[in-house]
């Protein structure tokens, strides 16, 4: 298995393993590497529990030509529509665990980048969980199992891929996320000018400005969190996340969090980060 996907041999032999012995857990999570490994691996890991050859994955079997092309029935990605994977979707996920499968003797339901399910549909999947079907297996994927409930994790098994060459070195993204929940807390209690002379560290190092707009996105998700009621944060800024909370309504931070991250996009593949500096405060004032 993973024989053209980048990840560490302890992933490979470990999944491996679980996979031949037919002792895997009714919960996977796949965390490291990046976002197109994961999910890579992702969707290896179904192919072999769903082939029907010898040795899985076999890549022959008409399961594992289903497969790769997206199309077994008893094979259900989920990814997010807009800013977040929202709880009906989890929902309908609960409605298709319930059905036997067509194939063989598994579902399989992978969700890409878990992390960016909202608050109710975490707990939605902590209620699958805490009651998992024996013909049901979920993958999740995401950059670090301490971006989902610890409900969730517990209930789970991870496995590490591997450290993503493209992440922010371990003391940069420390700073980032210090800058990110001052950014935030200071759009929501202080004015415009003050927030454009903080952003003003950013104009010569796109890269810390990059990976503070992804440092926001936590804040922002755990400022929903607080607003539904729940209190099971995972940035750690409880401070900026309860200012957020007040400044904004769920609709204006639901808004927030899908700007900031087409920001983020945009601004990654942009020459001029400098333009993006500009439209940053004048996106989060407009929205307050």
């Amino acid at each position: 298995m993973f024989e053209n996907i980048a990840v560490i041999p302890s992933f490979r032999n470990a999944v491996s393993s679980a996979v031949a012995s037919g002792k895997i857990s009714h919960a996977l999570i796949f965390e490291g590497a990046s976002s197109d490994i994961r999910i890579s691996a992702a969707k290896e890991t179904a192919m072999a529990i769903l082939c029907k050859g010898e040795t899985k994955p076999c890549k022959v079997c008409s399961a594992c030509h289903k497969v790769s092309i997206d199309s077994h029935p008893d094979l259900h990605i989920i990814s997010k529509d807009g800013a977040m994977i929202k709880v009906d979707e989890i929902r309908d996920i609960k409605e298709k665990a319930k059905v036997y499968p067509n194939d063989g003797d598994k579902s399989v339901f992978i969700i890409c980048e878990a992390q960016d399910m909202n608050p109710q549909a975490q707990n939605a999947l902590l209620k699958i969980f805490e009651e998992p079907a024996r013909h049901v297996c979920f993958i999740l994927t995401c950059p670090s199992k301490s971006s989902l409930l610890e409900t969730i994790t517990s209930r789970a098994t991870a496995y590490f891929a591997g450290e993503d060459s493209g992440e922010d070195s371990g003391e940069t993204n420390e700073k980032s996320k210090g800058l990110a929940a001052e950014l935030l807390l200071t759009m929501a209690t202080e004015n415009e000018l003050q927030f454009m002379k903080k952003t003003a560290l950013f104009q010569k190092d796109k890269a810390l400005f990059v990976s503070v707009l992804k440092n926001m996105e936590p804040v922002i998700r755990d400022a929903l969190v607080l607003s539904s009621g729940n209190k099971n944060l995972i940035s750690g800024e409880k401070e900026a996340c309860e200012k957020l909370r007040s400044a904004l309504t769920q609709k204006k931070l639901m808004l927030l969090l899908t700007e900031i991250q087409s920001l983020r996009e945009t601004t990654e593949n942009s020459a001029n980060h400098n333009l993006a500096l500009t439209r940053l405060s004048a996106l989060l004032y407009s929205i307050k």
